[in-house]
């Protein structure tokens, strides 16, 4: 079925049946929603949310571009929190963290004590665990180890997680592999960033990390910085500063 045929389709059962029809195609066949089924899903009520939307990006979709500039962080970071302790200074905790290494956000959410040693903070991509396996080491400086204490001064309570809830556990639930506690942290943070500071374009988690590779000095160190394999993906989906070009000398008379 193409998107034609979707767009074409006067109500839910000519497009896929009965709503029970509805559900069983949509949970065992992707390519339907690929091809704007789980949209539709939801727009009938048949489904309450987009599985999917803002979580992939589908081939040939272009990559965002939204570059967070310096100022606009340092609004973020001056927001003033109603809580001493509280999601506003846990979320600006992490957004320090991520902006000088560019962790993903499964990675920065699952960081225990165990993974904060003498010389670094020691990850495993969580993502490509079962591919390429790829470790690193973000060796201390002193900017680093001030926004980790931060993170662990601000947390509710006292928790083998570096970022925790109130019960002390970790934001990723690790059957589903969501963290929709955080994401509506998230997300009211965002709200208030854009209501109570100049900041005036929501931008996401993801390009605070893009942003990290973007201030990286070369194209290598933000390959490294985001753990990545291949430097490719670092340079197309997450270096979003123009490229600066010394010009030609102008013409002699």
């Amino acid at each position: 079925m193409s998107h034609g045929d979707i767009g074409a389709a006067a109500t839910r059962d000519e497009l896929f049946g009965a709503p029970a029809t509805l559900r069983r195609r949509l949970e065992g066949d992707a390519g339907i929603g690929q091809l704007g089924g789980y949209t539709k899903a939801v727009e009938w009520g048949c489904l309450d949310r987009h599985p999917f939307k803002g979580e992939v990006r589908l081939q040939g979709e272009k990559p965002r571009d939204r570059y967070v500039e310096d100022w606009e962080v340092i609004e973020c970071l001056s927001l003033v929190p109603h809580r001493i302790k509280g999601s506003v200074v846990a979320i600006q905790a992490y957004v320090r963290i991520k902006l000088m290494t560019g962790m993903a956000r499964g990675d920065l959410l699952r960081l225990t004590m165990a993974n904060l040693k003498e010389d670094g903070i020691h990850i495993q991509r969580h993502k490509t665990v079962g591919k390429t396996g790829k470790r690193t080491i973000y060796q201390w400086t002193p900017d680093l180890r001030a926004a980790v204490e931060m993170a662990k001064a601000v947390r509710p309570v006292l928790s083998a997680f570096l970022f925790c809830t109130r019960k002390g556990e970790g934001y990723m639930d690790e059957t589903t592999g969501e963290c929709h506690t955080w994401k509506s942290m998230w997300q009211r943070f965002m709200d208030r960033v854009l209501s109570e500071t100049q900041v005036k374009t929501r931008f996401t988690e993801h390009d605070l990390r893009a942003k990290c590779a973007s201030d990286a000095s070369t194209l290598e160190q933000a390959r490294a910085l985001l753990s990545h394999a291949d430097a490719r993906t670092t340079e197309a989906i997450y270096r979003r500063k123009p490229e600066v070009v010394q010009p030609l000398s102008g013409l002699k008379q």
